[in-house]
């Protein structure tokens, strides 16, 4: 393959969360018997598993009854101040604690741990010490979902060129460039072509217009960013687009020029939990730890409908996640 291109658009900014649940507050207001409480950084990530997540709570409120509230942790809270919080949000109803963050997720784990009749899913990071038989933990790999990605972009890339655009706040955003560059990598090997990639990066969406505007726009573009920079990208002549964390195939409407995305799917997980929670099944044994995001599908890449991808490509991505899932495992 040829050299990769990196585009340096601007500086790094962190963008907002946009709650998917509810109007953040430092601890649930109400007064429920049950509620279920996404903890998580008062300081947004665009592409951290927290937008899913949220959905996820959602359903299980229409589900299970369990209302669902986020918790915002200010930036640089200490341990006390954490598990202050925590307290609050038990005494205030949430007894079903979720985390990603990984300094958030220890102190959940403690929490949980010293609380019987309440349950916690980690997502993400390492593996809880001395995981407690309270609270579940399953992988999250936005890697290899971005592997996955580089691959079928390639394999979409009629022009032997591709864009990879990713916001610079972007959760784990090296890692994406890594892995994504990595996807091309083996599907030119696979293939024997030469898709040459170029890396976009960016803070803002108002500093990306110019630059979009100067791309070919039939060359596939591949968008690991959030709303702001999905804005402008909206707005450009792209006709070929990959995403990440829209919820493509759920019944919400995206843009008709968006073939595939890299999707998180933790829907069961958190459902099976709420149901523990609400059957009194608080302690696990064994408890539930779930190490591969690929194999329990936790992460996927997926395609706009069955015709985007040809049944030789579809049998190369098959056999690609399948590689990626033996290397994770060795």
């Amino acid at each position: 393959m040829k050299s990769i291109k990196l585009l340096l658009i601007a500086t790094l900014v962190v963008g907002s969360l946009t709650a998917c649940t509810a109007n953040k507050v430092e601890g649930p207001t109400h007064k429920a018997r049950a509620s279920a409480c996404l903890i998580a950084p008062a300081v947004a990530v665009p592409g951290s598993p927290e937008k899913q997540l949220g959905y996820d709570l959602v359903e299980a409120k229409v589900v299970y009854g369990l209302n669902a509230k986020e918790v915002s942790i200010p930036k640089n809270s200490t341990d006390s101040q954490i598990d202050k919080l925590l307290f609050n949000s038990l005494k205030a109803g949430c007894v079903y604690f979720i985390a990603t963050d990984s300094m958030i997720s220890s102190r959940v784990t403690n929490f949980v741990g010293n609380h019987k009749f309440v349950v916690a899913l980690i997502v993400g990071g390492d593996v809880p010490a001395d995981q407690p038989a309270n609270v579940r933990w399953i992988a999250d790999d936005l890697a290899n979902g971005a592997a996955l990605a580089g691959f079928g972009a390639a394999a979409k890339a009629a022009t032997d060129n591709l864009y990879l655009l990713v916001q610079d706040s972007y959760f784990e955003h090296d890692l994406v460039i890594s892995s994504f560059t990595a996807g091309v990598k083996a599907y030119n090997e696979a293939t024997k072509k030469k898709v040459e990639l170029t890396v976009l990066r960016a803070s803002k969406g108002a500093e990306l217009e110019n630059v979009l505007n100067s791309l070919d726009p039939q060359v596939v573009l591949a968008v690991f960013a959030g709303k702001s920079i999905w804005q402008t990208v909206k707005k450009s002549g792209r006709e070929f687009l990959v995403g990440s964390d829209l919820q493509l195939g759920n019944a919400k409407e995206v843009d008709a020029r968006v073939f595939a995305s890299v999707e998180r799917d933790f829907n069961l997980v958190v459902l099976n939990t709420a149901k523990d929670l609400i059957e009194k099944r608080f302690d696990l044994d064994p408890v539930l730890s779930e190490q591969n995001a690929l194999v329990s599908g936790f992460i996927e890449f997926r395609p706009r409908d069955d015709a985007v991808f040809d049944g030789t490509t579809t049998d190369l991505l098959t056999a690609y996640k399948a590689q990626l899932v033996a290397d994770q495992n060795n």
